[in-house]
């Protein structure tokens, strides 16, 4: 059996090499994840659940991902994108990670424990963990010390380059000052080391070589899921003054060391990439691994099926035209193979951008006087009908893709057990008798209440010389066919729910880049965006929507508000900045209640209320697909935080395909076991 897995496995690698496959496009993601109890902790690595099958387990493993997801930055201390996460999470471990529940387990941490007012965490480190090349030899062994060498990395302005420093910045005493240290200083800041950072009192200390300790400004019972998080991941020193500043913040598969289950194999950009284990992995008595996880890239789903029945490919999500051949054929095997996934840990909005550019560079000033109207917004989210639009990624249920609010559920809850995005409906009232049974579309608003905001804004807007309809440009990456698909399932709702003589939906292309393409000149009028929270609090996601503060990532590099302060707002600005400044004002009292975690959640729902109300972004989509796979979903990490849910260990697997049936007791297992 083993023998001929392996041929057939070469042959599968061999065909992808030939074909220069390149993936199906999907919706982007931001981020990573979030969600938060501090526990004293644990004792083994992470669990997986127990194979229930008895299946014969694959020993080599194909997944997927789409070419416009292709990762950008291989330093897991640099990036911000889950896309590059996605992939680095199997290369490179940190302090801790998560099992299939969610629950923070030990990674390099072995335990973990904090005072009694949760302002000061100690984290026992493993002493077996080693830095290895490309080709799995050891180049050095991990201490404490690289920890101090990581987080300094990250704090200093011109080496990390602001990036991943909020979580240290909010959390940690000092941080703050250090960064803007670091910033005020420039170039020269490069010549820090982690000892300035001590010196300068960040709160944090390593007593010995396998002991870390941190200090927080305030009481912060979550830190256990900031640490988690790749802005506490270690680095080596030794790595960096051979690669020197640049050369590490840009360094590569090739000459990175790895600390993870894995080293890469093989990269071909935007075709495939494989993994194979790490021979001198501290944890390969503990875990299980793949022989070989490859990553193939799709450029048009359209090909995902044919490849899954030819098994180039062991998982795919089963998009809206092939759940309908599958079912339009009662004699088809995968009829009984269909099975839905859990909601990824992302929460997808539109974010507008309200400093938009014509292709010529020129201010789009019909656009942009548009959506600083807070009744063209409210549009968007009391009337626009996306049900069809939840279709393209679940035909069957496409509701259960309806999001409605800004935080994924999940990611918190108060200690009344309370989730928290329960709070900011019970603000938004939508929490009454009134909306049982009801889904969010129908409750938002009736018809009348649309066609008088219709009205209003395009009275107020003609009034400042907007012209109608307003365009809208929306890019997908060039060359697919589901990705063209979807938008023009999306360009119809938009048709559907208001007519064509207010927005219309341009449907325009990128090559391969929509960073570099379209978000830097600034050319969308909005980005449909899934963000992921990277630790237990809610400031996670508003945080990243407000003025005055260099890491609120939405407002710099998509909506652009934070720019349209900065250069001074148009008289037709003013009421959108008002609006922003109101709900910044509102999240930092939240985030100065320090002490109650019960009003904290409480003041947060205010802010994100104030948020919705406003339409300053517009919740869009949860990701709940359907899937044929030869993976149980229900044994892949499965936390709402944190870079670790593509990590592939200890997966369960089968060499027949998994059926439907299965599916349903997996999710009934696992649904019990969290509610136990």
């Amino acid at each position: 059996m083993n023998n001929n897995y392996e041929s057939h496995a070469i042959s599968r690698r061999s065909f992808l090499k030939a074909s220069g496959v390149v993936g199906a496009a999907g919706i982007l993601a931001a981020c990573g994840g979030n969600s938060g109890s501090s526990s004293t902790a644990a004792s083994s690595g992470a669990t997986s659940a127990p194979n229930t099958t008895g299946a014969t387990p694959l020993k080599e493993f194909i997944s997927w991902e789409s070419t416009n997801r292709e990762l950008e930055s291989w330093n897991m201390l640099y990036s911000q994108m889950a896309s590059d996460m996605n992939v680095t999470t199997n290369l490179w471990e940190g302090l801790l990670s998560f099992d299939c529940y969610g629950k923070a387990v030990p990674s390099v941490a072995k335990e973990w424990s904090h005072n009694e007012d949760s302002s000061v965490w100690t984290f026992n480190l493993r002493d077996d963990v080693d830095w290895v090349d490309v080709n799995g030899e050891v180049k050095a062994h991990l201490t404490s010390k690289d920890f101090l060498v990581g987080l300094e990395w990250v704090l200093n302005a011109a080496k990390n380059q602001a990036n991943n420093t909020s979580m240290p910045n909010e959390t940690l005493t000092g941080a703050a000052d250090y960064y803007q240290k670091t910033s005020d200083m420039g170039d020269a800041a490069a010549d820090l080391t982690y000892q300035d950072m001590l010196d300068a009192g960040v709160g944090v200390e390593a007593p010995d070589d396998y002991t870390l300790v941190f200090t927080c400004k305030d009481p912060c019972p979550y830190f256990d899921t900031v640490a988690a998080y790749t802005s506490f991941y270690p680095a080596s020193e030794d790595l960096i003054n051979e690669l020197g500043v640049e050369g590490f913040r840009a360094c590569d598969y090739t000459n990175m060391w790895y600390n993870g289950p894995y080293v890469v194999e093989e990269f071909i950009s935007q075709n495939t990439k494989s993994y194979i284990p790490n021979p001198n992995y501290y944890a390969a008595d503990e875990v299980s691994r793949f022989d070989r996880f490859t990553v193939t890239m799709i450029s048009d789903g359209t090909v995902t099926f044919q490849l899954y029945q030819n098994r180039e490919l062991d998982e795919m999500d089963v998009g809206e035209s092939t759940l309908t051949t599958i079912q339009a054929d009662p004699n088809s095997e995968y009829n009984a193979q269909l099975c839905e996934k859990r909601p990824k840990k992302f929460s997808y909005q539109m974010h507008f951008n309200y400093q938009k550019n014509n292709e010529d560079g020129t201010p789009d000033d019909n656009w942009n006087k548009a959506i600083a109207n807070t009744a063209f917004r409210q549009c968007f989210y009391k009337g626009l009908d996306l049900t069809n639009y939840y279709a393209r990624t679940n035909k069957i249920n496409p509701l259960k893709c309806e999001n409605d609010y800004y935080t994924m559920p999940g990611v918190c809850y108060n200690t009344q057990g309370q989730e928290y995005t329960t709070l900011v409906a019970k603000e938004m009232g939508f929490d009454g008798e009134a909306y049982d049974g009801k889904t969010m579309i129908r409750l938002r608003s009736n018809n009348g209440d649309i066609a008088d905001l219709k009205k209003q804004a395009m009275d107020e807007l003609s009034a400042i010389g907007v012209t109608f309809p307003v365009h809208a440009a929306y890019h997908i990456i060039a060359g697919s066919t589901t990705a063209l698909d979807t938008a023009t399932v999306l360009k119809q709702c938009f048709t559907d729910s208001f007519g064509d003589d207010f927005i219309v939906l341009d449907i325009k292309t990128y090559v391969s880049s929509i960073t570099q393409e379209v978000r830097n000149p600034q050319l969308q009028s909005f980005v449909i965006n899934g963000w992921g929270a990277d630790y237990g609090d809610p400031v996670n996601f508003v945080g990243q929507e407000i003025l005055h503060d260099d890491n609120a990532y939405y407002s710099w590099y998509y909506s652009n508000i934070a720019k349209v302060v900065e250069a001074g707002p148009a008289d037709w600005q003013k009421d959108l900045v008002a609006c922003y400044e109101e709900f910044t004002d509102l999240v930092n009292t939240a985030k100065a209640i320090v002490d109650d975690t019960d009003a904290r959640y409480a003041a947060f729902a205010k802010a994100e209320a104030s948020m919705l109300n406003s339409v300053l972004a517009c919740p869009c989509n949860f990701d709940v697909s359907w899937t044929l796979t030869h993976a149980n979903e229900y044994s892949k990490i499965n936390a709402m935080y944190g870079p670790c849910n593509y990590k592939a260990v200890n997966w369960e697997t089968s060499e027949e395909a998994y059926t439907t049936e299965q599916y349903e007791e997996f999710a009934a297992a696992f649904d019990a076991a969290t509610k136990a």
